[in-house]
């Protein structure tokens, strides 16, 4: 791309690159957790849901609940 002068023109001419790739990454890990139900905590798959429930900045009243042990939709 082009040459930066100093670390304010860098700043700005990147801007709009790393803002599209934040959005980009808020809007496909928001898709991700809302169509994939909430595993469990323990397992591994838990963890890798947690970081992505992270990244879609899913917090608070956001995040959904992991299933109980044993309700009317788990076995």
């Amino acid at each position: 791309m082009n040459e930066c002068g100093n670390l304010i023109t860098c700043a700005v001419a990147w801007a709009p690159h790393v803002f599209d790739a934040a959005f980009a990454i808020i809007a496909a890990a928001s898709a991700v957790t809302a169509l994939t139900p909430t595993p469990r905590d323990d397992a591994w798959v838990g963890r890798i849901y947690r970081l992505v429930d992270t990244l879609a900045l899913n917090v608070g009243h956001a995040k959904e609940k992991a299933p109980e042990s044993g309700g009317r939709f788990t076995p």
